[in-house]
């Protein structure tokens, strides 16, 4: 079903979800530990796989059900899913989630198309959702002035969050006038039905930045920032999390990371229709003991980029993808109380402690050593390797996956792009949990694409119960222990995005495929 509004462009399919309480989501206050969802997942490098000891040739892969896009460590196979056109699924498939809560919760995974607003390749980003039960995927939502569709989240309330990476849009929301950069939109899931949009569900909210006045189960949430969007996760205090994917070193663009304070209505239920932006601060300007810096909000709703430079954050090149505990993973530091930040442009990983809610302290988690803004940076990562890191995911003894993003094309570019694993120090006390703020106890290389072209982006670790969920003929190959991650801007052998699980297997599993490093030439 297509419905149509006048000024603005198409949204497919349709969803709201009541909101949660923050006293009654009160189970994220432990950071993520313990949680349900928790992954079982553990790709602990050394214990649970060996690393690859390179990256993979540019050998290139097909597209289809059977493709074997990556070369993994003996004992993982993998498992594509879903491909690009099925249900209607246009090009550049890139982050990834679960419905982490709710009826059925763990049976779908939705994604963002990063395509460009009314492009000619599907007329505008999307977001789509594939079913783990039927296999069958579909558009959730799409409109012509969406673009640049990146980062995507399931809120503690049971909605899905979506937003833009764009410093300047070329769709404007005709809603949302006063945006310059890329805005974050709200989606109503349909609780009984999570594959599709609820619109009675969507609360209109006067004053909240967007003259939208139509229920159609999407809302634009100006107050979050307009902004070059990739990253975006909530903490155990019910804090949201998200950077500005651009170059701190250039005028005008701040590279920051932002922590926004949703309000809460008069029922005690979070919304990010209202709130308060601020963003990371230190006296060195990179890391150390810092503080949240209020943002203008009249200001932010056009370009909380340039609002963040202008009263002088924290700067930094071409942030990417950030975690918390408050997902399918575990964090493993600081009490649960950690927000992981990838750095594209410095090869590293920063991480804030987060204990004390107003005095972040930030540290090299990951690093390959000296570079701009950390003259002193300890290296843990080989420097001719480890390069532009970009996607985040922690599994559930707190190891963080890490994918790269270097791009460049053949025949310049002669190796795959990976996907890292990060171990967390030794705990303190024994207990598997460290508060020292330390880097990351190894950094080993887990998987490497063999299409040169294309990207692993969207990793996301399988939430428990997802297996209940599987096809017959799936069994064993899709868990709780499985990674999703998709192959984007696939161009090598095939032009086709595809997203794939990738699962440790016993010898038993049924359809079980190994594709270690050995089988690969």
């Amino acid at each position: 079903m297509t419905l149509r509004r006048a000024s603005r462009a198409t949204v497919l399919c349709t969803a709201a979800v009541a909101a949660l309480s923050l006293t009654g989501g009160a189970a994220l206050a432990d950071g993520g530990k313990g949680r349900e969802i928790d992954t079982r997942a553990d790709y602990t490098p050394g214990e649970e796989f060996q690393p690859l000891a390179s990256s993979s040739p540019c050998n290139g892969e097909p597209s289809g059900k059977q493709a074997k896009p990556f070369v993994l460590p003996a004992g993982y196979g993998q498992q594509v899913l879903a491909e690009e056109g099925e249900g209607g699924s246009t090009d550049l498939w890139d982050m990834n989630t679960q419905n982490e809560s709710g009826k059925d919760a763990g049976r779908y995974v939705y994604r963002t198309h990063e395509v460009g607003a009314g492009s000619a390749v599907g007329g505008g980003s999307q977001v789509t959702v594939t079913d783990l039960k039927t296999g069958v995927t579909k558009i959730l939502a799409q409109r012509s002035d969406w673009e640049r569709f990146d980062g995507i989240v399931w809120s503690p309330w049971g909605t899905l969050i979506a937003a833009e990476e764009t410093r300047a849009q070329n769709g404007k929301d005709p809603q949302v006038p006063q945006a310059v950069g890329g805005l974050v939109y709200e989606y109503f899931v349909d609780p009984q039905h999570p594959d599709r949009l609820l619109p009675s569900r969507e609360p209109i909210t006067p004053g909240d930045g967007t003259t939208d006045t139509v229920q159609d189960g999407v809302r634009a949430r100006p107050a979050v920032g307009a902004k070059s969007h990739e990253g975006m996760r909530f903490d155990g205090r019910g804090f949201f999390y998200g950077i500005s994917e651009s170059t701190g070193s250039q005028p005008g663009l701040s590279g920051a990371i932002f922590r926004f304070t949703p309000d809460s209505t008069k029922r005690n239920e979070r919304t990010l229709a209202f709130g308060q932006l601020q963003a990371y601060d230190s006296p060195n300007g990179h890391d150390g003991q810092g503080s949240w810096i209020t943002l203008d909000p009249t200001r932010t709703q056009v370009d909380a980029d340039k609002e963040a430079e202008d009263v002088g954050a924290n700067e930094y090149e071409r942030p990417e993808d950030v975690e918390t505990g408050v997902s399918t993973g575990k964090d493993a530091n600081n009490g649960g109380h950690t927000l992981y930040v990838a750095m594209t442009g410095t090869d590293e990983v920063l991480a804030l402690d987060l204990s004390r809610s107003e005095a972040p302290f930030g540290y090299h988690y990951v690093s390959t050593g000296a570079h701009l803004g950390a003259p002193t940076a300890p290296a843990n990562a080989p420097a001719l390797e480890f390069d532009s890191p970009d996607n985040l995911a922690l599994d559930g003894k707190g190891n963080l996956a890490i994918t790269e993003d270097p791009g460049g094309v053949p025949p310049a570019k002669m190796k795959g792009d990976d996907i890292w694993i990060a171990a967390p120090p030794a705990s303190d006390d024994g207990d598997g949990e460290s508060e020292a703020r330390l880097p990351a106890s190894a950094v080993e290389r887990f998987a490497s694409i063999k299409d040169c072209i294309a990207e692993p982006t969207g990793i996301y670790f399988a939430m428990a119960g997802t297996e209940r969920f599987i096809k017959k003929d799936l069994k064993g190959l899709v868990t709780d222990e499985t990674l999703f991650v998709n192959r984007q801007h696939a161009g090598q052998t095939s032009p086709i995005d595809q997203l794939i699980a990738i699962n440790p297997h016993d010898d038993d599993d049924e359809g079980a495929d190994d594709d270690g490093e050995e089988d690969e030439g």
